[in-house]
């Protein structure tokens, strides 16, 4: 810590604060100042270190890099945290949930809770460019603690990762498309890269390649996840010259905002363009039409991730270089496309 301290020109009693989550003790120069240096220098306190701690606080902690201000109120993040929740409960845990911005200046705010041993271990749910959520990842497995990410972890990093088969769902759900005669296919998403819908992507790409009608003009990221964000590029779409016949959203909730564009600029769904979701969250068959979109288990996502770790903390051994636990994902046709 000394080295730290001297490399970013403050004093060994900053270094402590950064190091056990105190930043609002200083600016946030001085904290981007000795974060840097804390990873050039490669120091981070590791499990032998922080071994002393007294008893297990039989909590769990909630580790998500948003950038919503309504984060809480996401249906996804909703039915994770719903499974992680019935599980803890059985077992006698709590749920603490941190959370942080997904950008490098406001990302190490995810680590207080384990740098101030509130928690056992932790689930990591991020956002954010694929660089800070690896670097976010490593963090925690640098620290010891045993966790699970709701991703692919990076390579060499003994953690469970619990997904869904995002890629495969997209893929099909642009296969049905094309099966019924769509050549202009957009797909709407977000502009803060999630990884479940950078694998949407991938899928969505893959089948369009296959089919030789790749159109990367017709992919829009921006906004949030909220209806009116997806009102909003679904207009900009349908605006252009040769316009889509076909409206992918990257959620539901994106997808309610692409069907009120399309009604009210007078379109038919599906006869003139078709709109589909991902996620199938409950609102979904309710909408007009039903939509169409693809189920991802969030609920079971979150139980199993529970059962995981909370084994994991029992005394199971660590899965060799890693676990990679993936659950199938259902296409849902209805009335939208």
């Amino acid at each position: 810590m000394r080295d730290v301290a001297g490399q970013a020109g403050v004093s060994l009693q900053t270094v402590s604060n950064y190091v056990n989550g105190r930043f609002n003790l200083m600016s946030v120069e001085t904290r981007e100042r000795v974060g840097r240096e804390l990873d050039r220098l490669g120091y981070w306190p590791n499990a032998a270190a922080r071994s002393l701690r007294a008893k297990r606080t039989m909590t769990l902690g909630f580790l998500v890099l948003d950038e919503g201000a309504r984060f809480l109120a996401d249906p996804m993040t909703d039915l994770i945290i719903a499974g992680i929740g019935d599980v803890a409960r059985d077992h006698g845990y709590s749920l603490l949930i941190q959370a942080a911005r997904p950008d490098p200046d406001d990302a190490d705010r995810l680590f207080s809770p384990l740098l101030e041993d509130r928690v056992d271990g932790a689930f990591m749910f991020l956002s954010g460019a694929p660089s800070v959520r690896r670097r976010a990842i490593r963090r925690v497995d640098e620290l010891g603690f045993s966790f699970v990410v709701f991703e692919q972890a990076p390579a060499g990093v003994p953690v469970v990762s619990v997904t869904a088969e995002n890629r495969a769902g997209a893929r099909q759900l642009t296969e049905h498309l094309l099966a019924s005669g769509h050549r202009r296919i957009a797909f709407i998403s977000t502009r803060t890269p999630w990884p479940m819908v950078e694998e949407r992507l991938r899928g969505y790409r893959e089948a369009l390649s296959a089919a030789g009608v790749a159109a990367p003009e017709l992919e829009v990221t921006d906004g949030v996840w909220d209806p009116a964000n997806g009102a909003r590029m679904a207009e900009r779409l349908l605006e252009l010259p040769d316009p889509p016949t076909a409206l992918m959203c990257g959620n539901d909730l994106l997808a309610l905002g692409a069907l009120q564009a399309a009604r009210i600029r007078g379109l038919r769904v599906p006869d003139d363009v078709a709109v589909t979701g991902f996620n199938d969250f409950e609102f979904a068959q309710f909408a007009d039409p039903p939509l169409t979109t693809v189920r991802v288990p969030g609920y079971e996502l979150g139980r199993l991730g529970a059962e995981r770790l909370i084994a994991r903390l029992g005394g199971d051994d660590p899965p060799p270089g890693g676990a990679r636990v993936t659950l199938p994902v259902t296409l849902q046709l209805r009335g939208s496309a």
